[in-house]
């Protein structure tokens, strides 16, 4: 017998934590041009708007725009936020860029970002001399993009690397509003449109990226509580949204864009709408965002059990020990990293599973979403309290 003593020992695995998801890490691609700093499809990584100044992108030289979208996704993203850049010529569109065949474009920034780039912005900025080929009430390269950015986003999430795109809406046919495509047509749920500009000009793709970057991936990007957002002025397409009269029917199509509110200052972003419609369970940005968390979390979380021994009763079915730990495992993770992006979530395992001949074990997940309160009804009108006696 040793020495008498007090032994303690640590306890671990209690917790329930879960791995980080990353929700929040953005990328973006961007015209510009090589000054000696940073080259053309060359992936960096930024922290704050000060790396893209010592990269030489400012305001007051030819990267001006790429400047632009990236000081716009911090000034609502905060210091601190990890994004991903790259710029490319001014003779590449966005669907060039989404290709998946082409090597240079966004699997080159994804691809360096490894997996980490859940949401994912592509903004064009063309030449002076550029002569646009429109189409639906667009640039024909942002229509073009839409289906390839939804190859490209279920290609990577295939891989556990889920990501969503927004799309800069080059040239908006504002003045024509009827002709702009009907974004709920299409059946590209992991694709949206920016439409709405802080400028005269190109629309702000970098600053919804960072209120999307900033917000738990549950939140709607028009939350009002969240506030207005830092910006003065709001046009489409170089008109102002106070002189737009069509903003129900933009709206209608799936576009994203800047509103105001009766009685309160400043803008805010009118919905988070996708190209999709709206039947479908992922038509709106945040219940993607929501889905893509879970898949993360669900790869994370039985990964670990490849290749395990699981025990088998005598008849052949999974025991009741490994059930109840599989579904354990699953329903801790998610429910812990989740808590307050999601209603509830359970997992079931079928007992009923022939494992012994085909080594795979099927788990049942369903979340239960939050709910959104798009519109507010209220009944009002007067009473007489003598009446109601």
């Amino acid at each position: 017998m040793g020495l008498p003593k007090v032994a303690i020992t640590l306890g671990n695995g209690n917790l329930g934590r879960t791995v980080a998801t990353d929700d929040g890490v953005a990328g973006l691609i961007l015209t510009g041009v090589d000054n000696g700093l940073i080259g053309l499809n060359q992936p960096k990584v930024l922290f704050s708007l000060s790396d893209a100044e010592n990269l030489g992108i400012k305001g007051s030289n030819l990267n001006f725009s790429a400047y632009r979208h990236i000081k716009e996704f911090y000034d609502v993203a905060g210091e601190g936020a990890e994004l991903y850049i790259m710029l490319v010529g001014d003779g590449v569109n966005q669907a060039q860029v989404l290709d998946m065949t082409n090597a240079e474009g966004a699997v080159k920034l994804l691809n360096a970002a490894q997996g980490r780039i859940r949401l994912l912005g592509v903004s064009f900025t063309p030449s002076g001399t550029y002569l646009p080929l429109m189409k639906d009430g667009l640039d024909a390269g942002t229509i073009d993009a839409v289906p390839k950015a939804q190859q490209l986003a279920e290609a990577y999430t295939a891989q556990f690397k889920p990501v969503r795109v927004l799309l800069e809406g080059v040239n908006a046919d504002i003045e024509h509003p009827e002709t702009l495509k009907n974004l709920r047509t299409f059946s590209d749920n992991r694709v949206g449109i920016v439409i709405g500009s802080t400028l005269s000009g190109s629309a702000s793709v970098g600053l919804v990226l960072g209120r999307a970057a900033a917000i738990p991936v549950q939140r709607n990007l028009g939350r009002v509580k969240d506030g207005a957002l830092p910006v003065t002025n709001a046009y489409i397409a170089g008109k102002a949204i106070e002189d737009i009269t069509a903003v129900d029917a933009l709206h209608d199509k799936g576009y994203i864009f800047f509103r105001t509110f009766v009685g309160r200052s400043g803008y805010y972003l009118n919905d988070d709408p996708m190209c999709a419609p709206a039947t479908d369970d992922y038509s709106q940005l945040a219940p993607g965002r929501v889905i893509d968390k879970a898949i993360t979390l669900c790869y994370q979380t039985y990964v670990e059990e490849l290749n395990d021994e699981v025990a088998i009763d005598s008849d052949g079915k999974l025991s009741v020990p490994v059930i109840k730990y599989l579904q354990s495992r699953i329903e801790t993770a998610v429910n812990t990293a989740m808590a307050d992006e999601i209603s509830s979530f359970s997992a079931y395992v079928d007992a009923n599973q022939n494992v012994l001949s085909t080594g795979k074990i099927t788990v049942k997940a369903a979340i239960v979403p939050v709910g959104y309160t798009k519109t507010i009804e209220v009944l009002l009108g007067f009473t007489n309290p003598a009446l109601n006696q």
